[in-house]
């Protein structure tokens, strides 16, 4: 067909229409992420409602949820009022403050970060106004409040948001809170006074860029040692052993083997190698042989130094005795009975919370925290510690004698068996701290029942003895 030049013309103009046209279709189709750069764009899209409850009931929202592009919209003023927060202007910052259990969390509208404590969150997408409301990613909202979120497709679709269970602040802690917020603690923190919880909250991140839980599992490095050391006087009990049984009646042929007492073991004043080979994989059996093979450090009995090794022994010894694995037999006699159902040893493939570690300046994620039975192997969460405290009050796992012999000091040093002791204003006070690669921490009790302080941290080169006494300083 042949065409004048002004129908040539006219055709040309039409298809340059068409096909701009149908580049706008194709780009809002493949690419979501730029129909959300700006509200004027998001509003081409669909938003769909969707049924969102608070505590299983539905409010009579303002505005109503909805999806858009695969996020789940709510108010932002409303939702955070039902979940237990206070919300407010904060000029200064121009940006929405909600306070709950001692976090600050800022969040300026038609952004996509909230900021709980200086530590930021990463929403999805920007927060959109809607009526005069501002509307916010649901999920990353119930991240920033510690808050539970509960999806359903039957009979239809719907969304489900629970306060934060597990945190607790009270009056008699908020001095603590703010204390180890400039401190800038990161991990978990419990305290408690006589067995009641003062204080339960997480603190700083977990995994990256997820905010610290309470709830959450996480490694408790040398606490374990406390473990260790109840898990040699349990076997005493039974008779399977006596504390003053030397080392070579279980590892034949060790330096000064017939010298070293269980005793001397538990307490540090051993001699014993402190340090080993951390390598994935490695063997109780191979550790023991590699500590086999080097020089005491001292005379046993005649001085103090903490020494990883001697509680690799004790591990060692507690197989050897009981016939089981190290965690198993700490599962059958303390873990299980107390119902620490969060308690046992780490794997590289168990999900806890992640360490960090300093780096130029920055916290980067650590590698996986390597130690060995007996020392360092053990994950938890402090409301388990705190089951393991309680139950150190009373002979539900072991005598009083056994308990006096582990909390009374044996050297210069006052350290028990697996327990530091002092005397603050006439109280006898049980501590002890931990350090691995990505984590720091730290328990603190009063053996006739008291103030107990449990802090699981996850930044390593925190100063736990400090931040113990820092803590007690500013219960009231």
């Amino acid at each position: 067909m042949i065409m004048n030049k002004l129908q040539h013309n006219t055709v040309r103009v039409l298809s340059s229409v068409l096909s701009a046209a149908m580049i706008s279709i194709c780009t809002m189709w493949v690419a979501p992420a730029s129909v959300q750069a700006s509200q004027s764009q998001t509003q081409l899209a669909r938003e769909i409602p969707i049924e969102v409850s608070i505590e299983g009931s539905i409010p009579e929202w303002s505005t109503t949820p909805f999806v858009l592009n695969g996020t789940t919209y709510v108010p932002l003023r409303e939702t955070a009022q039902l979940l237990g927060a206070t919300i407010r202007w904060n000029t200064a910052n121009r940006a929405s403050e909600l306070n709950i259990h001692g976090d600050i969390i800022l969040h300026r509208p038609g952004t996509a970060v909230f900021d709980v404590n200086g530590y930021k969150l990463q929403a999805p997408s920007v927060s959109l106004t809607r009526q005069g409301t501002t509307m916010v990613p649901l999920k990353s909202l119930a991240d920033a409040l510690k808050a539970t979120v509960k999806y359903t497709t039957q009979p239809v679709k719907t969304i489900d948001i629970s306060q934060d269970p597990v945190s607790m602040l009270t009056k008699e802690t908020e001095d603590v809170d703010n204390y180890l917020k400039t401190q800038g603690y990161s991990g978990m923190v419990l305290v408690a006074k006589n067995g009641e919880v003062l204080l339960r909250k997480g603190y700083g991140y977990g995994d990256e860029y997820k905010l610290n839980r309470p709830d959450k599992e996480t490694r408790i490095a040398s606490l374990t040692k406390s473990f260790t050391a109840a898990a040699i006087m349990k076997l005493t009990e039974e008779g399977k052993l006596r504390l003053d049984d030397t080392l070579e009646t279980y590892v034949p042929g060790f330096p000064g083997g017939k010298e070293i007492t269980l005793h001397m073991l538990l307490s540090h004043t051993s001699g014993a190698p402190a340090n080993f080979t951390r390598t994935k994989g490695m063997t109780l059996q191979q550790t023991v042989d590699e500590l086999k093979k080097k020089n005491l450090d001292f005379k046993p009995g005649t001085d103090f130094k903490y020494s990883n090794g001697g509680y690799v022994l004790l591990a060692y010894i507690i197989e050897h005795t009981s016939g089981t694995s190290y965690g198993e037999y700490l599962n059958q006699s303390f873990i299980s009975p107390l119902g620490m159902t969060h308690t046992g040893e780490a794997t590289p493939t168990k999900n806890i919370t992640k360490g960090y570690v300093e780096s130029k300046g920055q916290w980067k994620l650590a590698d996986y925290y390597v130690s060995q039975s007996g020392t360092g192997t053990l994950y938890s969460t402090v409301d388990d510690l705190l089951k393991w405290d309680n139950a150190l009050n009373t002979e539900q796992l072991l005598s009083q004698e056994s308990l006096e012999q582990m909390f009374t000091p044996y050297s210069s040093k006052n350290y028990g068996y697996g327990w530091m002791i002092k005397n603050l204003d006439g109280d006898k006070i049980v501590f002890h701290n931990g350090s691995g690669t990505g984590y720091s921490t730290g328990l603190s009790r009063e053996p006739d029942g008291g103030i107990t302080i449990i802090l699981l941290g996850n930044h390593a080169g925190m100063d736990m003895l400090n931040l113990l006494d820092g803590v007690r300083d500013n219960v009231h």
